[in-house]
């Protein structure tokens, strides 16, 4: 699910950046970035649910020692992402005091979350079943929003590594901005169809 999640949340916010001019041109170069960092966030995600899987068949719980570690991890993950968006022509040095406080509440959520879900789903039958007993449709909606905006958050810190000309800043800072509000507006819309989807398939 967390796949089809990320993927689906970067193209609804391609399709959302179509309705701005300034965007448009340079869609296909920022729609293949931003396909990179998906890469990146999924990697990660795979990295803490697989973390919250043997945290649980050791029998301990989650604690911030498995969180800094994780956040650890993301780093060596980051530069497999600095490799492959030298292709394109800007300079990135991530400021990692930028995105860290996102990155560590993501970590530290999806943590918690995977361990619950995979501690009740051994006495159930479905991923579904265990969502179900665990949280009530408005609950999973907000814990998929929350997830899905501390990733749009860490992203919007992310521009702020990347290096160009003073008298450009504004401009980045602009464009950062209004990709950040797409973002948040699709994080809403993405969490309640997906919540929907799952209790529905549920009832």
């Amino acid at each position: 699910m967390n796949r089809v999640m990320m993927e689906t949340f970067s193209q609804h916010t391609i399709e959302g950046l179509k309705a701005y001019t300034l965007f448009r041109l340079a869609l296909p170069t920022f729609q293949s970035f931003l396909n990179i960092n998906v890469g990146k966030e999924v990697e990660k995600d795979r990295m803490v649910i697989t973390r919250a899987a043997r945290v649980h068949q050791s029998g301990l719980k989650p604690d911030s020692t498995h969180v800094a570690a994780l956040l650890q991890e993301a780093r060596k993950i980051d530069q497999a992402f600095l490799r492959k968006a030298s292709v394109f022509p800007i300079d990135i040095r991530i400021q990692y005091q930028d995105i860290e406080r996102y990155r560590q509440q993501r970590i530290k959520l999806l943590l918690e979350t995977s361990y619950r879900i995979l501690t009740q789903w051994q006495n159930v039958s479905s991923f579904r079943v265990a969502v179900n007993a665990l949280y009530n449709e408005a609950q999973f909606r907000d814990l998929l929003h929350d997830i899905l905006r501390l990733y749009a958050m860490e992203t919007r810190m992310l521009s702020r590594s990347i290096r160009i000309p003073h008298l450009l800043t504004l401009a980045r800072d602009s464009i950062t901005q209004t990709i950040g509000n797409i973002m948040e507006q699709e994080a809403e819309i993405l969490s309640k169809s997906l919540a929907h989807t799952v209790y529905r398939r549920s009832s």
